[in-house]
């Protein structure tokens, strides 16, 4: 097979997108046509581009200023309310206090980025400049109504953190949920909410707790009129055994042998099942407020963790990622392995093997990049569990980093981006390579740090030294490695914040493509080219890669499957994702036999590869985009205009 000569890489690099893609002299007929450079244009585009399981995504957090609080505003207190609350049924207070958006479910429209200032009594406006349009609804469930250790609000909160009583001596009416099954109701309002979210463009990143909107946790902060300490008030999970909740054990018939988080997760499972196609992961929650898994007994025990855990793997599909906390991930594996591993040895953890249960834990950082060498407990959450029950365990932020890069999963985060050498520019760019950093809420960070970075080369190659130790940011002097992020001229004079947007998750670039330039109707279609992940991390969820030939003339589309597998398409792992670095370049190769599109007609055809989930139900919606420069997008397709031939 003759293939066309190379021009320089770098030159095809920089062409344009042309009319026309081929010259008018036609090859003679043969069994096995020349391949084609195309004339695409090969360049990065830096916008946004909404793709399914990564990037910005429009969490309900704002706080609400002590002077704002009412009826109106919040009605259950001062404490933002962020999770839907599941309702027991018809009768059920479903309003979630401040909530933005106003509506339920999907929730897939243009944000600007938070820019750290509370807006009080004015919608959310961001304040950064920066939008994008999210590709991920923020689905996270509230079963407070399910536990009888879960306040309903933060006034049932601190009655009891005042009387110690679980019912309100005045009005009697109780404080908390019911520890009982979820109802069918329930289990509806769940599956609507996850229904919009598949009307929608958007994918769902899941989390179910009991604690949706901390009520069952002060933070002191937002009450400064009031003497109070931050810290847990109240285990809210049903597992937890009080005078209210006499019981963690399940008392419906057939199930006694599970707990009641088991159980709920068990009548969960067919919700998950029916969602596989738009779920994006799901964060395991469950214990402790907020469902972060701290703070709470039952968040600092292992064998909460092993049976929460495995609940989960057995539940949700084995195509779906669980997301966990370093502690959590090391409970389960010590518990199901049988070995010791602490937060003093979490990088010597094998890498896990493809399709095993461990490859499917990714990370949830809840103060991400906030400042402490912890990250205010996210990265270290566990640490004296893990060293209570296996002892030799002390934690440090680059041993469990480096466990997190091997895992080579979905890395969820929030809140944080503190002034400090991993929240400011460019240290906050090497350390999301390392982390594979892949979604953060645009509505709780101070995102106007990296906005106000401007990036240019000197700039972001400018060394930043590390510390050492905690004991090292505490002090400020810094003994640590030094490294020097990579510039990456498509950037050049924009915002740090408009780099980081573009690169959470996967991002690819076509660089190049060269096709068949006709093919006989017993003929095989052959594409060699090159593809570049500039992303801070790699496709997770499995995808399904498809080719399309659209015709010219007429409408007529025929498709086919390769095998093609897009989690192979690593970025690269020094964090080189420039252009001109060919090593981070990954085939994209395919040879398919027309028969396989079935009765292709002859003429010119133009050539798509679409990618989107196998369980995918709709024609184009939650399809991956390239982001290459030009008109190689087809959204009535879902797909990316990678060549064209002709069938004769």
């Amino acid at each position: 097979m003759k293939k066309v000569g190379p021009m320089n890489k770098m030159g095809r690099i920089a062409m344009v997108a042309l009319a026309g893609l081929f010259c008018g002299t036609c090859a003679p007929d043969s069994k096995d046509a020349p391949l084609v450079l195309q004339e695409l244009d090969y360049t990065e585009n830096p916008i946004d581009i909404p793709n399914p399981d990564r990037g910005a995504y429009r969490g309900r957090w704002q706080n609400i200023a002590p002077h704002s609080v009412n009826e109106t505003n919040s009605p259950f207190g001062i404490t933002p309310e962020v999770d839907h609350r599941v309702p027991v049924d018809a009768n059920s207070v479903r309003y979630h206090g401040r909530q933005v958006p106003p509506v339920e479910g999907d929730d897939i429209e243009a944000t600007q980025f938070y820019n750290g200032d509370n807006q009080n009594d004015a919608p959310y406006i961001g304040g950064t400049g920066v939008s994008a349009l999210p590709a991920i609804s923020f689905m996270c469930f509230d079963l407070c109504n399910f536990s009888s250790n879960a306040f309903l609000s933060a006034k049932d909160a601190f009655g009891y953190k005042d009387d110690g009583l679980f019912v309100d001596p005045v009005s009697g009416a109780g404080r908390t949920g019911k520890t009982r099954p979820l109802t069918p109701f329930a289990l509806d309002y769940i599956r609507g909410l996850l229904q919009k979210v598949r009307a929608g463009d958007g994918v769902a990143f899941v989390k179910f707790s009991y604690d949706g909107n901390g009520f069952n946790y002060i933070e002191s902060h937002k009450y400064p009129n009031l003497d109070l300490t931050s810290g847990l008030i109240h285990g809210p999970e049903p597992t937890f055994v009080t005078e209210n909740n006499p019981s963690a054990k399940c008392t419906v018939p057939g199930h006694e042998d599970k707990n009641w988080i088991e159980y709920h997760i068990w009548q969960l499972k067919p919700i998950f099942k029916e969602f596989e196609d738009i779920i994006m992961c799901v964060k395991t929650g469950m214990l402790g407020p907020w469902g972060e898994q701290h703070s709470s007994p039952e968040a600092q025990n292992v064998d909460a963790y092993k049976t929460l855990l495995d609940a989960y793997l057995d539940a949700v599909p084995d195509s779906r990622a669980l997301l966990t906390h370093a502690g959590g991930f090391l409970a389960w594996y010590n518990e199901t392995y049988g070995t010791t591993y602490t937060f003093t040895n979490i990088d010597a953890m094998p890498v896990p093997q493809k399709d095993s249960p461990e490859a499917r834990f990714g990370f949830f950082n809840d103060s991400y990049a906030a400042g402490s060498w912890g990250d205010n407990g996210s990265l270290s959450e566990g640490n004296s569990m893990i060293d209570k029950r296996y002892g030799g365990g002390e934690y440090d932020r680059y041993r469990v980093i480096t466990w997190i890069n091997k895992q080579n999963q979905i890395v969820q985060g929030e809140g944080g981006i503190g002034d400090n050498v991993f929240g400011n520019m460019p240290g906050a760019i090497l350390e999301a390579q390392q982390l594979r950093t892949t979604a953060l809420n645009m509505r709780h960070g101070r995102y106007d740090r990296w906005n106000d970075f401007r990036y240019n080369e000197a700039n972001v190659t400018t060394p930043v030294t590390f510390p050492a130790s905690g004991e090292e940011l505490r002090q400020g002097a810094f003994t640590g490695e030094t490294k020097t992020t990579i510039f990456d001229p498509v950037y050049d004079g924009r915002t740090g914040l408009e780099y980081f947007r573009d690169r959470m998750g996967y991002r690819f670039v076509l660089r190049e493509a060269n096709t068949s330039e006709f093919v006989a109707r017993n003929g095989v279609l052959t594409f060699e080219g090159k593809i570049q992940n500039v992303g801070f991390g790699n496709v997770v969820n499995k995808k399904r890669v498809s080719v399309i030939l659209k015709a010219k003339e007429g409408s007529d589309t025929f498709t086919a499957a390769t095998n093609l597998d897009a989690r192979d398409w690593h970025t690269a792992e020094d964090g080189n994702t420039r252009a001109d670095n060919e090593a981070a370049w990954r085939d994209l190769n395919f040879a398919i036999a027309l028969a396989e599109f079935e009765e292709v007609s002859s003429g010119e055809y133009d050539i798509y590869l679409k990618i989107n989930d196998p369980k995918e139900q709709s024609a184009n919606k939650r399809c991956i985009r390239f982001a290459n420069k030009g008109n190689s997008w087809n959204a009535d397709l879902g797909a990316n205009l990678i060549g064209r031939t002709k069938v004769r």
